[in-house]
């Protein structure tokens, strides 16, 4: 199963990013919950310092029934912020003075009590403080006995306030976070560029060179040292693969060139061969058929050649063909082709001749008779064995020529050779050193 891939900007944002957030998360919610108790704490102990503050300044007034001194007290606390309610209740719980009282709220004047000091019933928190005469001590050995309770004050301090601290300590949080998130998440995007981007031209690259193209160079600077690094191992890769490339087309390319001359060269002479002949004849006659022109076909075989091979062998039998392969070249028109055709025998194929057979035999046999006399020159051969002096060799060797001139729509190129031949066996039987012309078309 092929596992699920994903970007690198992706993967850099998710590694850069998630733990941020995951850890601002958990501080936040730390820092909130610590602050929440410290608000909570800090409601209960204002209300615990005011119900204390209260209990010592209504004692007088609760032991005097003074109702109005006890009002003033209720509403001078009930100035204080988060104060919803002030109760001063005498000894038996009776209600004797308050401030901002409901009385959908008195049925929890009777849940708070000395055992619980205080009540939380999820809108206000109700402070119990009890109030205790003071006592003089007249006689410091007497027995302290536990004073009688007189009273009682209750301070109903409300969350409102704190509920929005909360809400508002939350906004803070939240919108800091996130501001802190996105600047980190820009942050993130420019620096990953510089990160992303040339990592992203080397993949373009490693692409391009996979696919075949062995020019491409990364052009990026980076001060990272590992991306500048592995920019020049790809640069580098790429240089040398494009050098080994072209130095295997080379071989590739010599390789195909000695196939082909194997193929269509004779080794020996670097003349066409048979197969070549063969298809320069098939154009020649192409060409003949457009432009209705003569050539001709002159069949070459050397004289003398054989008692050379048998005296000298064939190594001076080879420098022998070499020179009457250049002789005859050199006695050619660049449109004609001379080819090897096996042995000691050449064929010679002339193009473009004229459009008169006449004129198109004077000007073969003027061609052949050139041949004849460079062939007939007498051969100085330099032959040298290893480890041996060189040797002077000179031979006569004259040639047998037989000539046939062709027209594309009036005979083929097989029958075109083949009368070439024929012509050139006929030369022989009359004496060698001489040239037949076939003119039968």
């Amino acid at each position: 199963m092929t596992p699920q891939t994903f970007g690198i900007r992706r993967y850099f944002s998710l590694l850069t990013l998630l733990p941020l957030l995951v850890m601002a998360a958990c501080l936040e919610t730390y820092f909130l919950v610590d602050r929440y108790k410290d608000f909570n704490q800090d409601l209960l102990l204002r209300g615990q310092l005011l119900s204390r503050q209260l209990a010592a300044s209504s004692e007088y007034g609760v032991f005097t029934h003074n109702q109005d001194h006890l009002n003033d007290l209720a509403v001078s606390i009930l100035r204080e912020s988060d104060v919803e309610a002030v109760y001063i209740l005498k000894e038996a719980s009776i209600l004797i003075a308050s401030g901002n009282i409901k009385a959908s709220k008195l049925n929890n004047l009777s849940r708070v009590n000395l055992s619980k000091r205080y009540l939380d019933d999820g809108r206000s928190i109700w402070i119990y403080e009890p109030v205790f005469p003071t006592q003089i001590m007249l006689d410091e050995m007497a027995l302290k006995s536990m004073p009688v309770q007189a009273g009682a004050v209750i301070i109903e301090m409300s969350w409102q306030r704190t509920a929005k601290l909360k809400a508002r300590l939350l906004t803070t949080s939240i919108l800091g976070t996130l501001l802190i998130f996105i600047i980190t998440a820009y942050v993130t995007h420019r620096a990953s560029r510089r990160i992303i981007e040339p990592i992203q031209k080397l993949s373009e690259a490693v692409d391009a060179i996979a696919s075949g193209d062995l020019t491409t160079q990364v052009e990026t600077t980076n001060c990272i040292n590992e991306l500048s690094t592995l920019t020049g191992g790809v640069n580098l890769m790429a240089t040398e693969l494009h050098k080994d490339r072209l130095n295997l087309q080379n071989k590739i390319d010599d390789a195909t060139e000695q196939l082909r001359q194997l193929a269509f060269y004779d080794p020996l002479t670097h003349l066409p061969n048979r197969r070549l002949l063969q298809d320069r004849l098939s154009n020649a006659f192409a060409a003949s058929k457009r432009s209705e022109r003569y050539g001709a076909i002159l069949f070459l075989d050397l004289d003398n050649f054989k008692p050379l091979n048998d005296k000298f062998g064939h190594a001076v039998g080879d420098l022998l063909l070499i020179e009457a392969s250049r002789r005859i070249t050199s006695c050619l028109r660049e449109i004609d082709t001379v080819a090897r055709f096996g042995g000691d025998e050449f064929v010679v194929m002339l193009s473009e001749l004229d459009l008169d057979e006449r004129k198109s035999i004077d000007i073969a046999m003027l061609i052949a008779e050139k041949i004849l006399a460079a062939l007939s020159a007498p051969y100085q051969l330099i032959y040298q064995q290893e480890g041996q002096q060189s040797t002077l060799i000179s031979h006569s060797c004259s040639a047998s020529i037989g000539a046939n001139l062709f027209q594309s729509y009036s005979t083929s190129p097989e029958d075109a050779l083949a009368g070439a031949d024929g012509a050139m066996y006929i030369a022989k039987q009359q004496g060698r050193n001489s040239i037949h012309f076939n003119t039968r078309k």
